[in-house]
C-alpha cells in the first residue's frame, strides 16, 4: 500500500503545474520589489522564459511580459547574471511607470557591479509587454535593452516599438535611445544621452544631453537638448483628447522654443532645483 501511495504521489507531482517562485534583487527587500520568471529554458549563451511577472510590492503597479530572451553573444556573462540584468530592467521599468521610486524602495541599495558584466554584451528582448495599474495601461509590442559596451563605462541601447498608453496621448509609438552610464560603481553616476529618437504621430522627437541623478530632483542636475518637428500639428492632434493642462503646457513650451525649419528646439537645464528652458529660469523650483 505504501508503494502504491508513493507512486500516486509521484505521478501527481509530475502532473502538477510548475509554479515560479518570487525572487527579488540583492540589495532590495521583497517588501520593495519581486519578480517571477516562468517556463525558463537554457539557450545558447543565455536563456528564455515564457513569462515574467514583476511588481513593486505594496503598490498596484505590475509588469507582465509574454516572451523573454536573455543572451550574451560574447559568452562571458553567466545565466544568473543575465537574469539579474533582466530583473534590474524590470525594476527600472516599473519605477519609471510609477513616476519614481516607491515608498518601500526608498533608501534601499541597488547596485550593478560592472565586474559582473565586464567583457560581455548582455541583452534582453521582451515581447508583448504590459505595465498596468487600475485605469492605466501601457503596452509595448517589442522592447529590448542591450549593453554594447561594458568597459570602462556602460553603454546601453534601448528600443521599443508598438507603444500605446491609455493615459498619455503624447506617448511615442516608437522609441530608441543610446545611453552611456559613467561611474557605475560609485555613489554618483552620470548618464549621457548620446542619442534619443521617438515618433509620435507625424512628429519626431530627438534629444541628447546629460543627467546626474541625485536622491531628489533638487540634488540632481541635467543639461538636455530636445527638438520636436511639427509641434503645431501635434497640438492639433491631441487638442480634443488630451487634458487641457497638457495642451496648455505644450503650447507654452512651443512659445519658449526656438524654430529651425519645421523643428522647435529647447535647451533644458536643471541645477539646484531650478529648471531653465533656453536659459530662462521657470518661476518655480522642484523638490
Amino acid at each position: 500500500m505504501s508503494i502504491r501511495l508513493s507512486l500516486l504521489a509521484a505521478t501527481a507531482a509530475l502532473l502538477m503545474p510548475v509554479m515560479a517562485s518570487a525572487s527579488t534583487l540583492s540589495g532590495l527587500p521583497e517588501s520593495c520589489f519581486t519578480y517571477e520568471l516562468a517556463g525558463t529554458k537554457a539557450a545558447t549563451h543565455g536563456l528564455t522564459a515564457k513569462t515574467l511577472h514583476a511588481t513593486l510590492t505594496g503598490t498596484d503597479i505590475t509588469l507582465d511580459i509574454r516572451g523573454v530572451s536573455l543572451s550574451d553573444p560574447s559568452g562571458h556573462v553567466e545565466s544568473a547574471t543575465l537574469e539579474r540584468f533582466n530583473a534590474v530592467a524590470a525594476y527600472a521599468a516599473l519605477s519609471a511607470f510609477r513616476g519614481g521610486i516607491s515608498a518601500a524602495c526608498k533608501d534601499q541599495s541597488l547596485t550593478i557591479n560592472s565586474s559582473d558584466i565586464r567583457s560581455g554584451t548582455p541583452q534582453a528582448a521582451w515581447t508583448d509587454v504590459t505595465l498596468a495599474r487600475p485605469g492605466h495601461n501601457m503596452t509595448i509590442r517589442k522592447a529590448s535593452i542591450q549593453a554594447v559596451q561594458t568597459t570602462p563605462d556602460l553603454r546601453l541601447k534601448v528600443e521599443g516599438t508598438g507603444i500605446h498608453d491609455t493615459k498619455q496621448p503624447l506617448m511615442p509609438t516608437q522609441l530608441s535611445a543610446d545611453l552611456t552610464v559613467q561611474g557605475l560603481d560609485t555613489a554618483r553616476q552620470q548618464i549621457t544621452i548620446n542619442a534619443l529618437h521617438a515618433v509620435s504621430g507625424s512628429s519626431a522627437i530627438d534629444g541628447k544631453g546629460s543627467i546626474e541623478p541625485g536622491a531628489t530632483a533638487s540634488t540632481s542636475a541635467a543639461d538636455l537638448h530636445v527638438s520636436v518637428t511639427n509641434v503645431d500639428t501635434l497640438i492639433g492632434q491631441i487638442r480634443d483628447t488630451a487634458p487641457k493642462k497638457v495642451v496648455a503646457a505644450l503650447t507654452i513650451a512651443r512659445l519658449m522654443g526656438r524654430q529651425s525649419g519645421d523643428a522647435t528646439l529647447w535647451d533644458i537645464g536643471l541645477s539646484g532645483g531650478v529648471v531653465t528652458v533656453n536659459r530662462i529660469p521657470l518661476p518655480f523650483s522642484v523638490p
